[in-house]
């Protein structure tokens, strides 16, 4: 099995270590390899699905890409704007606030120029 990604270079550990640092995953050492492995065979079975297509093995044109949709998108509704009752409560309850917004621990670090 090649493990390669869509532009057709090998999936190595940087790539599955740079996505996991994109998601903001902590990724263990010993997880990495098999996390490589499991990225490379989900590429390759998209590289087969791209392979057939370019090939005329595979005819997508004719399908509807939502036919299999169990969910209908619910028609919008009017915004209209509410009195809560509530919000006091739930800013009781917060451990820390600041006026009328919760305070949380900063979790993004600011981008370096």
């Amino acid at each position: 099995m090649m493990l390669s990604n869509p532009s057709g270079s090998r999936l190595e550990k940087q790539d599955v270590l740079h996505v996991a640092e994109l998601a903001r995953l902590h990724v263990d050492d010993g997880e990495v390899e098999g996390l490589v492995r499991h990225f490379g065979a989900i590429l390759e079975h998209f590289n087969t699905l791209s392979e057939a297509r370019i090939e005329g093995r595979l005819d997508l044109d004719a399908v509807d890409p939502f036919i299999f949709s169990d969910t209908e998108i619910p028609a919008p509704r009017e915004d209209i704007p509410e009195v809560s009752e509530v919000r006091e409560d739930v800013l009781a309850s917060a451990p820390r606030r600041k006026d009328s917004f919760f305070v949380v621990p900063r979790i993004l670090e600011e981008a370096s120029s």
